[in-house]
């Protein structure tokens, strides 16, 4: 042949293996949980697909019980993955690199030469046969093949599909019905990893049509794309490049009725490796991850809100828990990051009002029952009137044991559609009593203890005085009184309310020396955590 090849495979091809990632001794079992199915080197010459699979492996073995998010996925979901669709090409690609070998090493046609074998990727049974989107000469790379699903790693892929997704969400007929919607309740989600292109692909392929779930489709791929910047091509949008047919993706949905999306990593065939680790990896990891976040309903929970910026930490017997929520960050980037999207409107599924965020503690919110325990946060600004809230909690956590926890949200929009789960550890430490003889240092004690620390900064005096049972604030003309403490004439009065001082503490960016309602703790070393203020530490502190 062109290149002497020479066959050397072991009797019948090399086996297809698959893995299998969970948490096996979560209390969610295998027929309840999400399915994700992830499967790469269908197209033998495309070497990286495999390596990013793997990746995503070892993301995902490596994370459980130390990555809160990783933890969740696998203990509600299992992840399939297949690194060698077409093992045999794969051989042959690797032995002699410069044949670019692409196809599996069926002899059909062609002489069995450097042109043969059957584009697996174009042998699935839907739009099968379609030469707008495949070839039918057995030379060219896109051959689809003598039947629908002829091939033996067409089969193996279909065979292992039907196996892991729902039966009851699939169709009859999917050409015939190709134009019915599946829904929202769909489960499943199916990602094909090729190169190269930075392309994000999503049904349809074979003709430049939307689907019947377009709106969720295009929501997952912008969301995706706000991960990696990856072009969506697909029915309907500017990218869209070319009709393909026969494909996984198209089957995937429309035969299996699960969300599909092939990504084309990269920018070539064979990816440099520095490339590789500095660009393909750190950009398209994390979104597989958020893919298996969604993976036990695709079509609803993208439509939701995202959780960023997530902390939880654990003082003085309180959990304090803050967070952004934001319905169109993410399906929205694409308006900044791609020319042909910059004039366009918010996405419809991006403008909803965040409208809750709800925290739950060692329950998962798919678990949670009325009457179970969950917090509602409060937003910041104290309104629930944008796409986007800063959010936070304190609660007391006298009633939980010490320990490792893990602190689950999830938002809500104004349409009422759940977005992703967001999990973070925490643990729970019990605060040693009080030293004999130790008392708390009074409002003014911490305020002038705050305000030492903080002299290098124009800082308005805020001071709470207490008279009888009131408290007053004197900010009066300038003058130094009580000490060191400097008053300013800015936004005062002679004297305030508790409320209008607290107001105008809080308008002045009196971070750290401001209400009462903090109980007034100078943390000396402890690193204590005052609501939205930093941690303290000892060179803050004053001994009272």
């Amino acid at each position: 042949t062109k290149y002497d090849v020479t066959y050397e495979l072991p009797p019948g091809g090399y086996d297809i293996l698959a893995f299998n990632i969970t948490a096996s001794n979560s209390t969610r079992q295998s027929p309840d949980k999400g399915k994700m199915l992830i499967a790469s080197r269908v197209h033998a010459r495309e070497w990286a697909t495999a390596e990013l699979n793997a990746r995503f492996i070892e993301a995902l073995v490596e994370g459980y019980e130390s990555d809160a998010d990783i933890t969740s996925i696998l203990e509600r979901n299992e992840i399939h993955a297949i690194l060698y669709v077409n093992p045999d090409g794969t051989y042959i690609a690797e032995k002699y690199p410069r044949s670019m070998w692409r196809k599996n090493l069926n002899p059909v046609g062609c002489d069995g030469g450097s042109g043969g074998g059957v584009d697996i990727n174009r042998n699935f049974d839907f739009m099968w046969g379609d030469t707008r989107g495949s070839s039918a000469d057995p030379c060219k790379l896109t051959y689809h093949g003598p039947s629908a699903n002829s091939e033996p790693e067409t089969q193996a892929l279909v065979d292992y599909a039907m196996k892991l997704f729902p039966e009851g969400q699939r169709k009859k007929k999917p050409e015939k019905q190709k134009d019915e919607a599946f829904g929202e309740e769909i489960s499943g989600f199916y990602a094909d990893i090729h190169a190269f292109g930075r392309e994000l692909y999503y049904p349809w392929g074979f003709d430049d049509i939307k689907s019947p779930d377009d709106e969720a489709f295009q929501a997952l791929g912008r969301k995706l794309h706000s991960f990696n910047g990856y072009r969506l091509w697909s029915g309907g949008q500017p990218h869209y490049r070319y009709p393909v047919t026969g494909v996984a993706s198209d089957y995937m949905y429309a035969n299996m009725g699960v969300a599909s999306m092939l990504y084309e990593i990269g920018s070539r065939f064979h990816q440099p490796c520095a490339e590789f680790e500095d660009e393909v990896v750190p950009k398209n990891l994390p979104s597989l991850i958020y893919a298996a976040k969604i993976a036990h309903k695709p079509f609803s929970l993208i439509k939701g809100p995202d959780v960023f910026e997530l902390d939880a930490r654990h003082d003085n017997g309180e959990l304090r828990v803050s967070a952004t929520a934001s319905d169109g960050k993410m399906v929205n980037a694409i308006q900044i990051s791609s020319e042909e999207f910059k004039n366009s409107s918010d996405y419809p599924t991006g403008s909803q009002v965040i409208k809750a965020v709800y925290v739950y503690l060692d329950q998962h919110p798919d678990d949670w029952q009325e009457g179970d325990t969950r917090w509602v946060m409060d937003a910041i600004d104290g309104n629930w009137d944008t796409n986007e809230e800063s959010v936070r909690l304190t609660v007391s956590t006298k009633d939980f044991p010490s320990g490792k926890h893990i602190v689950h949200l999830q938002a809500i929009d104004s349409l009422g559609y759940a977005g992703p789960v967001s999990s973070v550890f925490v643990n729970f430490v019990k605060e040693s009593a009080p030293a004999p003889g130790t008392t708390s240092p009074s409002f003014h004690q911490a305020a002038k203890g705050c305000l030492k620390r903080l002299n290098n900064e124009q800082v308005d005096l805020c001071l709470a005085n207490e008279h009888t049972s009131n408290i007053a604030v004197n900010c009066c003309s300038g003058s130094q009184q009580n000490g060191d403490l400097t008053c300013s004439r800015t936004g005062c009065k002679q004297t305030m309310s508790y409320d209008e001082a607290k107001a105008h503490c809080e308008s002045m960016i009196m971070r750290l020396c401001t209400t009462a309602e903090l109980e007034a703790r100078v943390c000396c070393g402890k690193g204590c955590y005052f609501n939205k203020l930093p941690t303290w530490t000892s060179d803050m502190c004053e001994e009272i």
